[in-house]
């Protein structure tokens, strides 16, 4: 025998009188149990999953301190403490301290969820246990792909995935996004990217693409069916995949002839694939999908449809005879009044929505509890009750202060209402809660970007676009920071490269046009723009083109032109947009037939949207006849107008449209000759809009009928370093100058402005002022 070879059996036998292998063995086999153990309590107590994580990493970091205890006291009879043991266990645990901190540091290792106690909005007291955000599972869902050789049965591959979306809902673990997302027809970003690939329909996206869209909107985990039919039996099978690596999770089939009895095996399976506490799912109110929603076929296949209208073809008409058919069929169906009413509301037929509240509130208990709360929020603003919505919605907040949706409403709330401090906090709030709620750090930088925050905008939208390099978006919003702040070269810098990623971007082709307008290269920047026509595929395309060559042709004083493609710009817009929101745009448009000569049409107009308008929208049409008072010069009228408007916002506490009331009554007082009053009303709306850098021009205005030359020059400066080729502010600088005496530069700059308004209507009168002027001091 080999000296070596005996050395290693003296070793082995060294070991084994010692019971080192012995002890080790057991080890292992306790260190398995306790992890089943602390997996047993993860379960039954609904604890953080990490926590059998950190079981694991701290077992498998106590084997030196093991096998040391072992080698030095496995032998029987009494032993010593040696050096190495006093030196090595506590090393060993001082280093698993170590790395148990550096892999779970800011990692959740308590209870997944809590309890919270609130009062509704009657003064109720209210408990609820609710998962904490971060344990959430976050799945895209798409549509099922139908396997049956049934085109008749196409409807069930949107039918099956909106009983599923549906019957997460009840399940606050369950972070579900899909093409519908709970929409009527307003689409979803999961929609959209399925759109934007090719797949209008969103059926059978190949599992890339699937991966992909999962993984742009930061989703954790994506799920894709499809379904086949023999005899009378439906068999589902459904893959779940790991959004990160295209992991496989698990694929399981379903057969049953009860479609809601198969969506609700379906769910239970996927809830628990995604490892959903099993105390949790043994615990939480998980009704069946047919007494939540629907238990009739016909009432499902109607309501499908008529999801299925608006989303795919933006048909309202065909949308409302759907839905209406619906709750025909099934007079419980409670979302089917949810989506019918948001459809008259979109539609503009408010008498109707109010119709529908009686039958939706009679049966708003089959609705989750989160959609109770939805829709008693929207029962308070139909009764004109807007302290009992926003208590409706902080509730709702109280009771879910992790759910994310929960605090976005409130967040949009606190903005009609404009107060802003609010709404930013309410979006920090988010992403305390959930650091991966990436397109909320989008929203943070914006909103700090309407604040003039220009620093801490950029700050959060390069931490966007560091994390997501290649999504186009976050090039976009920095683009918008130099672009508000005048800084067009940077500007065009980040917006040319969202078109190394998508050339044929439309909405960035509209924008760098745009800026070249701005920069005054006016020939390429209309070239530029009809090139971008030429790409448009969608009505919604097109709009943005059109909107973008409207600027162009008000900006050079052709406002017949303007109007031609404002005309177009609205005639898109019927197309796509629902039908509230396009009068909506269309009030806004009222200025430029009077700024056209076309008074009598603006009023015309004006008269046919308002008795468009339902009840109670159109006591907001008072908007749109204050631009047109306003532009005629008519002081009395245009304050009967601010008046309207004035009540209307504080009717429905829309102050997210009181800079509109403060300019109307800043332009009052011009009209009056009362500056200072006016100067007053300007500075107020400064204040709600620091970034529109256009209300300088009206304050220098009236510095220049105060005779405070430096000041109007001052103010005027500030709106020409955002709009360097307005021709309005150049022409009312050169007047600053002349009336100061500063002829020469008086010259230069009203040159400039009639060079941009060299090919402006001859009824422009502006333009013709401009011109006037010139020639006056010319001579």
């Amino acid at each position: 025998m080999s000296k070596a070879k005996a050395e290693r059996e003296s070793l082995f036998r060294d070991l084994l009188d010692r019971r080192l292998p012995q002890i080790l063995g057991i080890y292992l086999g306790a260190c398995w149990a306790v992890v089943q153990f602390v997996d047993f309590l993860v379960n039954r107590y609904v604890l953080s999953p990490n926590l059998t994580e950190v079981a694991i990493v701290v077992l498998i970091s106590f084997i030196p301190t093991i096998m040391l205890l072992a080698y030095f006291h496995g032998k029987p009879g009494r032993d010593r403490w040696t050096r190495m043991e006093k030196v090595g266990i506590p090393l060993n645990l001082v280093l698993t301290g170590t790395l148990v901190f550096f892999i779970f540091s800011g990692q959740e290792l308590g209870a997944a969820s809590k309890t919270v106690t609130v009062l509704d909005e009657q003064g109720n007291q209210i408990e609820r246990v609710i998962p904490k955000s971060q344990f959430r599972k976050k799945v895209a869902l798409f549509f099922f792909s139908n396997e049956t050789g049934n085109s008749e049965l196409d409807w069930l591959q949107y039918g099956f995935v909106t009983l599923l979306e549906f019957d997460f809902v009840q399940d606050l673990f369950m972070d579900i996004r899909s093409g519908y997302y709970g929409t009527a027809g307003i689409a979803t970003p999961v929609y959209e990217k399925m759109k934007k690939a090719g797949f209008e329909k969103g059926i059978d996206l190949p599992l890339t693409l699937q991966k992909k869209i999962a993984d742009e909107l930061h989703l954790n985990y994506f799920a894709s069916g499809s379904f086949s039919k023999k005899n009378d039996s439906f068999t589902m099978t459904v893959s779940l995949h790991e959004t990160k690596n295209g992991k496989l999770i698990s694929k399981n089939s379903f057969t049953g002839a009860n479609v809601f009895q198969l969506v609700d095996e379906v769910s239970l399976k996927l809830k628990q694939d995604l490892e959903v506490p099993a105390k949790h799912l043994d615990e939480v109110n998980d009704l069946p999908v047919s007494e939540i929603f629907t238990n009739s076929i016909p009432a499902m296949k109607s309501y499908t449809a008529g999801l299925n209208a608006t989303l795919f073809e933006q048909n309202w008409a065909s949308a409302q005879k759907n839905l209406e058919l619906a709750v025909k069929e099934d007079p419980s169906f409670a979302m089917g009044y949810v989506m019918l009413k948001l459809v008259y509301l979109f539609t503009n037929q408010n008498q109707k929505r109010a119709e529908v509240f009686g039958p939706l509130m009679q049966h708003l208990y089959k609705l989750p509890e989160r959609f109770q709360l939805f829709v008693k929020s929207d029962y308070y603003f139909l009764k004109q009750d807007p302290e009992k919505q926003l208590s409706v919605i902080k509730m709702l907040v109280s009771l879910y202060p992790e759910d994310v949706l929960s605090r976005s409403i409130l967040a949009l709330f606190y903005q009609l209402r404009n107060r802003k401090d609010e709404a930013l906090a309410e979006y920090k709030r988010i992403l305390e809660i959930d650091p991966e709620q990436d397109e909320v750090v989008r929203a943070v930088g914006r909103f700090h970007k309407q604040r003039g925050e220009f620093d801490e905008a950029l700050k959060y939208f390069k931490q966007y676009s560091e994390k997501f390099p290649n999504d186009i978006k976050s090039y976009q919003n920095i683009g918008g920071v130099y672009l508000t702040l005048g800084d067009y070269k940077q500007a065009k810098t980040y917006y040319e490269k969202v078109l190394l990623f998508e050339p044929e971007n439309i909405s960035t082709l509209a924008t760098l046009a745009g800026i070249e307008a701005l920069m005054g290269n006016f020939e390429q920047s209309l070239t530029q723009i009809q090139d971008a026509l030429t790409l448009c595929k969608t009505a919604k395309d097109k709009f943005k083109v059109y909107k973008s060559i409207e600027s162009y042709y008000e900006m050079r004083g052709q406002i017949n032109k303007a109007l031609e493609y404002m005309h177009l710009k609205l005639t898109e817009l019927d197309k796509f947009s629902p039908p509230l929101l396009a009068l909506s745009e269309k009030i806004d448009a009222l200025e430029k037939y009077v700024v056209a000569g076309q008074k009598e049409t603006a009023f015309a107009k004006a008269r046919e949207l308002e008795a468009q308008l339902s009840p109670p929208f159109n006591e907001a049409i008072p908007f749109g006849y204050l631009q047109i008072y306003i532009e005629l010069g008519d002081a009395e009228k245009a304050e009967e107008a601010i008046a309207g408007a004035d009540a209307y916002i504080k009717k429905f506490q829309f102050e997210i449209n009181r800079p509109i009331v403060l300019n109307g009554q800043g332009r009052v007082h011009e009209i009056r000759g009362e500056f200072e009053q006016a100067i007053q009303s300007y500075q107020k709306q400064l204040e709600l809009e620091p970034t529109e850098a256009k209300i300088h021009r009206n304050v220098g205005r009236c510095y220049r009928q105060l005779k405070d030359y430096k000041k109007a020059e001052e103010h005027l400066q500030k709106t020409l370093q955002r709009y360097p080729f307005s021709a309005k502010t150049l022409y009312e600088l050169a007047l600053v100058f002349s009336e100061d005496g500063e002829t020469e530069k008086a010259l230069q700059h009203l040159q400039k402005a009639v060079k941009i308004w060299e090919n402006a209507d001859a009824d422009y009168k502006y333009a013709t002022q401009a011109k006037e002027k010139l020639s006056a001091l010319q001579s």
